[in-house]
């Protein structure tokens, strides 16, 4: 080969080398937590399965945007909506019964990949909470005259890829397919639709394979980018497809067919951000709620300075999303009014519209619907304590567990678990924390099977507080108590939880110390401070500081939500200050 040859071939593969770096247009290159993918393998046949759709959609609901699923139809019951894939898929994991789940094909305490669907919302908190070597972008565009669908992948290493190989996968979900499952009625009767269950996340299609397409260059720093094609059939094994808007697709990367470093969900382009959706929730020892709402920028250029329309007055959040991406924006924080009367109900709502925004130095009007936001859904009850919980297990009582703890302090004075004894019994537990205060009761089923009897809550002067069918039980965090009377019991350990922004992909979690404080309070962040903020239980700020060292000088002892501003997000954390 000539020199003049070489030099041509040099300049080609820089010019290639070039190009491949320019198409990495949209996925991060931030360090970011893992999300979540469940794989539940389930059939229409299966008369439990019903529970494990209700366990996946929980989780689903309390981590938006991180948590996503597969509903893979496989097995003795899967009479319909099967796929060549599931029974590899079902083998790999160790399936012997269902429903059965797995979650980011990780190894947890049982030593296997699979796990009871019940058990996926604690072990969503543990995946949430990885560090990943990888971060997962796709962008995915339909035409509804071919039905085309083009499925644009981007992964980037921000470490070296862990394994001896790596593989991506890009999986086609189907939503909203009413049919027959066994049970449904009985065991997820809000999921039923004049009639007929409402099947959501159903596995169609793996547009790279049974295990997906190998990634040959896994050092840190490198780019994988790769555009699928696949014409949706109008029919997929014995399930029509005629609404291609109840199609998503996800992609995820794994280690050698199994560890699942990362996923999300393809961004469906499109000429206008909109909203996706509004959520709202609470600290775990906290009346303060913080609805919020995922604008989704389907367009190839950056966008910023939206303008939302909450309950009908306009505002103007100076946030940048960056092409075929989506964040959070936080909505006014709203503190739930709790003082002690006999007995309410507290409920809140607020409608969001996205009217318009920036983009390339122009206003431009949004797309999409306002969306109305539930929260700050709880049951308020004040009683003289001693109070006594009582709970009909079922056969399974080592799958439910309560907690309660102190608004005040932020610990918890119970945490515990039924155990194997409790077998058919109705058990009685008495509540009788130290000090006479505001406390918040939760009550979990990791089975999301539900209770043979009922759960209620007497006082010390022998009036029922409530009383509820254990059938219903999956998780109720939504009981408030003001107990008047001290009582023996004190705290047995700091509360420990995932904040609201845990939910999003930027958020991450917030070191304080000392906690509780004196003068001075030290923040420590996974990513440079770029501001903090104190604010009182109401969210009002009252002081602002851009250094991780702040002066409490002038704040009065008290309980305090300190919110961090990173780089990768914004995340809170309570503090006292003695």
């Amino acid at each position: 080969m000539n020199r003049g040859m070489r030099k041509n071939l040099l300049l080609a593969t820089l010019l290639l080398a070039a190009s491949a770096l320019c198409a990495q247009s949209f996925v991060s290159t931030n360090p970011s937590k893992r999300s979540v993918l469940i794989e539940e393998y389930t059939g229409v046949g299966c008369q439990y399965c019903p529970l494990g759709h209700k366990a996946t959609d929980f989780t689903l609901r309390s981590f938006p945007g991180r948590a996503h699923a597969i509903n893979i139809h496989t097995g003795v019951f899967a009479t319909q909506y099967g796929t060549p894939w599931g029974s590899a898929l079902a083998s790999q994991a160790g399936v012997t019964g269902y429903p059965s789940s797995s979650m980011n094909r990780h190894v947890f305490e049982n030593g296997g990949i699979h796990i009871d669907p019940g058990m996926a919302f604690p072990c969503a908190l543990k995946v949430l909470d990885m560090s990943t070597p990888v971060n997962v972008a796709a962008t995915v565009e339909i035409d509804p005259a071919t039905r085309l669908m083009v499925v644009n992948v981007e992964v980037y290493y921000l470490g070296n890829g862990p394994g001896s190989f790596n593989l991506v996968n890009v999986a086609l979900v189907q939503n909203n397919v009413l049919g027959p499952q066994t049970a449904g009625s009985t065991y997820y009767p809000e999921n039923m639709v004049n009639g007929q269950y409402r099947h959501m996340h159903i596995l169609r299609h793996l547009l790279t394979g049974q295990w997906g397409d190998t990634i040959h260059h896994t050092e840190a720093g490198s780019l994988f980018t790769k555009e699928y094609a696949y014409v949706v059939p109008n029919t997929i094994g014995d399930l029509n497809i005629p609404n291609l808007d109840d199609l998503s697709v996800l992609v995820f990367v794994c280690q050698d067919r199994k560890e699942v470093l990362n996923v999300c969900e393809a961004v469906r382009k499109a000429d206008k951000a909109y909203i996706a959706y509004g959520d709202g929730g609470s600290d775990e020892c906290s009346t303060l709620f913080r609805p919020y709402v995922e604008v989704v920028n389907p367009t190839g250029s950056a966008i910023s300075a939206l303008r939302l329309e909450v309950d009908g007055r306009e505002t103007v959040c100076h946030k940048t999303l960056g092409p075929y991406s989506k964040d959070t924006i936080q909505l006014l924080a709203y503190n739930m009014d709790a003082t002690p009367e006999q007995q309410r109900h507290n409920s809140e709502s607020c409608t969001v519209r996205l009217k318009g925004y920036t983009s390339g130095g122009s206003a431009v009007e949004a797309a999409g619907e306002a969306v109305t936001i539930n929260y700050a859904d709880a049951d308020i009850y004040t009683a003289a304590g001693p109070l006594t919980l009582t709970i009909g297990y079922d056969s399974y009582p080592q799958e439910v567990s309560f907690t309660l703890a102190g608004i005040d302090d932020c610990r918890f004075y119970y945490d515990q678990r039924g155990e194997m004894s409790d077998a058919g019994q109705t058990v009685s537990y008495t509540l009788s924390p130290r000090n006479a205060g505001l406390y918040r009761l939760k009550i979990f089923d990791i089975g999301a099977d539900g209770l043979n009897g009922t759960v209620s809550l007497v006082d010390a002067e022998g009036n029922t507080l409530f009383s509820r069918s254990g059938r219903d039980l999956l998780a109720w965090d939504n009981i408030y108590l003001n107990i008047t009377t001290d009582g023996t019991d004190g705290p047995q350990g700091t509360v420990v939880g995932i904040d609201d922004n845990g939910r999003t992909a930027a958020a991450q979690r917030v070191g304080l110390w000392p906690n509780p404080a004196t003068s001075r309070l030290h923040v420590a962040t996974s990513s440079p401070l770029l501001r903090a903020e104190v604010m009182d239980m109401t969210g009002r700020v009252l002081l602002t500081a851009t250094t991780a060292d702040i002066d409490l000088g002038t704040l009065p002892q008290g309980l305090y939500i300190l919110r961090a501003a990173t780089a990768d997000g914004i995340s809170t954390q309570k503090f006292i200050k003695q």
